[in-house]
């Protein structure tokens, strides 16, 4: 398979982008994206500040895990050809493709952007089902893995036609130039790597839009009569008419090389163990000159995290108005 992150424009999307439309519209509640946020050892390993987590009015609800429809209506989205097809124009007509995931994000105005990023990586034995975030990502910055990466395709559509919310990724890496994606989103869709392909999200709304603060992590996302409404503890804290709020429909599939890539992913033949991992990262460093102690617990061993973010930790690219 291809090693440099590429990207495919799809339109159409979806044969019935109306019905997906009312399928996310009848869906809920979602919840906050803060939710996903990571602890404050992964907070600091990926560079964050360590500090009290903002909860912006961007929610998220899954329609489909593990290859199995969550939500009545998302097998059409789950095994939407187009999207299948669209993957093999990234990785090659001989990949197998083997649909996961669809999640859905609900953005209301904000006068920030969703800083670029990538998504969670994972690797054959090691994944976010049994491994930190941040783990995930130092894996993926160092480099080290590639041969036990699995390869993940996304497909990103959207559905707004309101101001702001431009979708910006750098199909040729983080120095290279991004390229743009705008409303009003006609049925299209963004298909690439987006664990090594950078993306985000330009500033939704309004300079004035209002913005609600103090929101929790327990806030949810939920239809009210012929709007949204924002709903914290059981109070009321912001309203939205129904198609204010950006809404973003993200698929995601395994891509195997061929049928025995994807046999050995599923018997676990060549799995990585944490064991594995800490003594890879540790030659490296090593060869590097960096001094650490192997740790008791890779998961939180601060000196450990730090070592690793200090090391491994990739500059992302940055939304730039204008």
């Amino acid at each position: 398979m291809r090693q440099m992150p590429r990207a495919v424009r799809l339109h159409p999307a979806f044969d019935d982008p109306d019905a997906v439309l009312a399928l996310v519209e009848g869906a809920g509640p979602y919840w906050p994206l803060a939710r996903y946020a990571h602890s404050r050892s992964e907070r600091v390993a990926l560079g964050a500040e360590a500090r009290s987590v903002f909860v912006p009015p961007w929610f998220r609800q899954d329609f489909a895990v593990a290859g199995s429809a969550l939500v009545p209506g998302a097998e059409t989205i789950l095994h939407n050809p187009r999207f299948v097809d669209a993957a093999r124009g990234v990785y090659g007509d001989e990949v197998v493709v083997m649909p996961t995931t669809v999640y859905v994000n609900v953005m209301g105005a904000a006068p920030f952007p969703f800083v670029p990023h990538v998504d969670v990586p994972a690797f054959r034995g090691v994944t976010r089902a049994d491994h930190p975030v941040w783990l995930l990502h130092q894996m993926q910055a160092a480099g080290l893995f590639e041969r036990w990466r699995i390869h993940i395709a996304t497909a990103v559509s959207w559905f707004w036609d309101g101001p702001g919310g431009d979708f910006h990724y750098w199909p040729d890496g983080p120095d290279g130039a991004p390229a743009v994606e705008s409303p009003p989103f006609d049925n299209v869709a963004i298909v690439a790597d987006n664990e090594i392909t950078y993306h985000g999200v330009g500033p939704v709304g309004r300079e004035d839009d209002e913005l609600p603060l103090g929101l929790g992590l327990d806030a949810e996302l939920v239809r009210a009569g012929a709007g949204w409404a924002v709903v914290d503890h059981g109070e009321v804290r912001a309203r939205y008419p129904l198609r204010s709020m950006r809404i973003t429909l993200s698929w995601k599939a395994d891509v195997h090389a061929d049928e025995a890539a994807a046999t050995r992913c599923a018997d676990g033949s060549d799995d990585l163990t944490l064991e594995q991992v800490v003594d890879r990262f540790l030659e490296d460093l090593r060869r590097r000159g960096v001094d650490v102690a192997a740790p008791d617990d890779p998961h939180h061993d601060e000196a450990w995290i730090g070592a690793l973010a200090a090391v491994y930790r990739p500059l992302a690219p940055a939304i730039r108005s204008g």
